[in-house]
């Protein structure tokens, strides 16, 4: 989960880099007068921006998952510690006599 969740957090950081270049290319394009060049270069952008709002939430589910998985963990080793708890106590009924 945590190998995923860093993967996934290195691929966002791979589209904010080319979100800041394809700014800097829109606005080169812009300047040089390339108007369709800059309207496809701003459709990519939109795109990217998409993408990284996708893969923030992605990361932000996993870690979600993760902390349930460790609640129910808790709860399992709670479990079996009070199982165990109940029969050294049932023994000790049992040894003791009254």
């Amino acid at each position: 989960m945590e190998r995923t969740q860093r993967e996934l957090e290195r691929e966002r950081r791979k589209l904010e880099q080319q979100e800041k270049k394809l700014i800097s290319d829109i606005k080169k394009s812009a300047k040089d007068g390339q108007v369709t060049a800059a309207k496809i270069q701003a459709k990519d952008l939109v795109r990217t921006r998409k993408h990284i709002s996708k893969f923030s939430n992605m990361k932000t589910q996993l870690q979600a998952i993760s902390l349930r998985i460790q609640a129910v963990r808790s709860s399992d080793q709670m479990t079996s510690s009070m199982r165990e708890a109940t029969g050294l106590l049932a023994s000790m009924n049992r040894s003791m006599n009254l």
